[in-house]
Formats: structure tokens, C-alpha cells, sequence
């Protein structure tokens, strides 16, 4: 067998400059300040406030104290102890006027998670609404009555992550760089619960703190977006206002629009390696060849390896490595 080492794996654990240390990422945040695109903040989780005169808003995030249920039922007493937010407005088809449909939402997170909660208020019967693809990343999911929500995590108005599921449970990620377009290619760990209840449905979002990247530190304000789909009504509803020439699902790559979620209290960002390993094999018959072969066997196996950098950047936050292959 022949064995090739890149040696620039190597500097995948002896270079830091791509890893936030944690006791680094605290310094950091310490001295970090924050304009905030909007209005005010409430000093109560989850409540929104939303300037009249521009539709701008802000809301504050609940810091879970109990562990959630995480079952997409909306039955954990966090959502009786605090009101829902809304506030969703068309882009299309009337751009500028309220959703049609009410959307009831609440933001938490926990030491390992934020979490996104959806109420989906719908007057039509189930067999109405248009849910038929569990497939990840394809286009007809877009096509599906959905919710979504954008973070951009460094609040640089530029940059962010995506994700969105429809009522039976499937779902899409993408990453967006400088406003661009989507990397769909981008899959990270996250998880989705969907639920119904008589007049609509309801979804759990569960986002680890792993998958993501980030800045560490108490008090921190990430941005956030959310879209609501209703495709029988070519619906398309967001809760900041976005340009009347994005109506429809481009509208959430706008991350300089996005509101601001504050009261985040983030834990030290870690050093993730992602590992992904492959094997190919194959079998040869070819009668023409001196010797002839006859089922004649081959293959390889090898791997990559991807590395979480602290910053989106052109390469949508990830430094890849070629790091081995084996080849018989």
C-alpha cells in the first residue's frame, strides 16, 4: 500500500490562528461594543419592539433555566411563561402589509443551544397546505410552506447562516458571504421538531453553539431574520422590512436588514474539527489487456478534513485539508 501524508495537515494542530482559545475569546468580547441597527431593546426576554416609522425591530433572547423538551409541541412552561412575538409583513404579494397568516415566535438558548420556536397559524385544513419534500437542500423545499430564520452571528450586516423546515419536518441550510450568493453546500449539525395543533402547525429549531461561529462573551447581539412561506398563496412574509425587488425566498440573503437579538450569553467558541471519510473500490474485466483481467479488484479509502475558522471568509468559515489517502 502506498500512504500520503499532506503535510499540511500537520499545521492543522500546531497553527492556532484559525481557533478562538476560550480564555482568548472572553478578552476579546470584553472590550466589544455594539451599534445596534434598531430600536431599543425591551429589558424582558422575548419581547420585541419595532419602530413605527421604518418597521425596524429588536427583541431579546430568553436564557433557558430548565432543559427544553425538544419535541416540536411548544408545550414547555418557558412558552407560558413568556408572550410570543410576531409582526411578520409581506413582501409578496402585497409588499408592506401584515401576513395573512399570524406567526407566534420565541427565541432561547442554554449553554450548548439557541433555539428557534414557530406558532404557524394557518385557516386552511392540513390537506391544504403544500408539505410534500423531506429531501435536504433542494429547491422544491422552497417551494413547500416553510419557516426560516437567518443569524448573522459576528453582526458585520454582511454575512450569515440560514435555515428553514417545512410542517413534515424536512429542512435546508445555506451560508451567505458579503450579501452573496447561497452555499448550499454548507451542512452543519442542527435539528428540527415539527408539531400540528387545530388552526396550524409548529416547529422546534435547535441550532448547537458548535455548528456555528461566533464571538464569545456575555451580552453579545447577533443578528436574526425570519421568513414564513405560504405557497398557496404565494406568500412570502419577513419580520424586518427587505427591498420590494427581493420578493420571495432571495429576500433572506439581505442580512443587512436583519434585526437585532440581544442578551446572548455565549460559551468559549470551540476548536471543531469535522472529519469526513470516503472509500472507493472497484472490480475490473477487460479481456484486451496482456495479461487479460478477470475480476480484478481495486480501490482506495482516504478522508478530509474541515476546520471551523472563528470568522466567515470566502471559504464560508471552514479551512478544508486534504488529509490522507490510502491506496492499494
Amino acid at each position: 500500500m502506498r500512504f500520503l501524508l499532506a503535510s499540511l495537515a500537520l499545521s492543522l494542530f500546531a497553527n492556532p490562528a484559525f481557533a478562538q482559545a476560550p480564555d482568548q475569546g472572553a478578552k476579546a468580547t470584553a472590550a466589544r461594543t455594539f451599534v445596534i441597527d434598531g430600536p431599543e431593546p425591551s429589558a424582558t426576554p422575548n419581547v420585541m419592539t419595532r419602530d413605527t416609522s421604518n418597521g425596524k425591530s429588536t427583541v431579546r433572547a430568553i436564557k433557558l433555566t430548565a432543559p427544553l423538551r425538544f419535541d416540536g409541541k411548544l408545550d414547555d412552561d418557558v412558552y407560558r411563561q413568556y408572550q410570543p412575538f410576531g409582526g411578520m409583513v409581506q413582501v409578496a404579494p402585497l409588499y408592506g402589509v401584515e401576513s395573512t397568516e399570524r406567526t407566534e415566535i420565541w427565541v432561547m438558548f442554554d449553554h450548548d443551544n439557541i433555539y428557534v420556536a414557530a406558532k404557524c397559524y394557518d385557516s386552511a385544513p392540513p390537506e391544504k397546505w403544500i408539505a410534500n419534500e423531506l429531501r435536504r437542500d433542494t429547491n422544491q423545499m422552497r417551494q413547500n410552506d416553510h419557516f426560516g430564520v437567518g443569524f448573522d452571528t459576528f453582526y458585520d450586516r454582511r454575512s450569515g447562516f440560514m435555515f428553514y423546515a417545512n410542517p413534515l419536518g424536512g429542512f435546508a441550510d445555506y451560508s451567505v458571504i458579503d450579501e452573496g450568493a447561497p452555499n448550499t453546500d454548507w451542512n452543519p449539525v442542527w435539528d428540527v421538531r415539527t408539531g400540528r395543533f387545530d388552526g396550524g402547525w409548529t416547529l422546534e429549531m435547535k441550532f448547537p453553539f458548535k455548528s456555528l461561529r461566533y464571538t464569545s462573551g456575555t451580552d453579545q447581539v447577533w443578528g436574526i431574520q425570519f421568513r414564513r412561506s405560504i405557497r398557496r398563496k404565494n406568500e412570502w412574509a419577513y419580520w424586518t422590512p427587505v427591498p420590494r425587488n427581493m420578493a420571495g425566498p432571495q429576500a433572506l440573503t439581505r442580512v443587512s436588514v436583519f434585526g437585532p437579538v440581544v442578551g446572548l450569553a455565549l460559551p468559549p467558541a470551540s476548536r471543531n474539527l469535522e472529519l469526513k471519510p470516503y472509500a472507493l473500490g472497484k472490480m475490473t474485466t477487460d479481456r484486451l489487456t496482456t495479461p487479460p483481467a478477470t475480476n480484478q479488484g481495486d480501490g482506495s479509502v482516504g478522508g478530509d478534513v474541515d476546520r471551523k475558522s472563528t470568522r466567515l471568509n470566502s471559504s464560508h468559515g471552514y479551512i478544508s485539508y486534504a488529509v490522507f489517502c490510502l491506496k492499494k
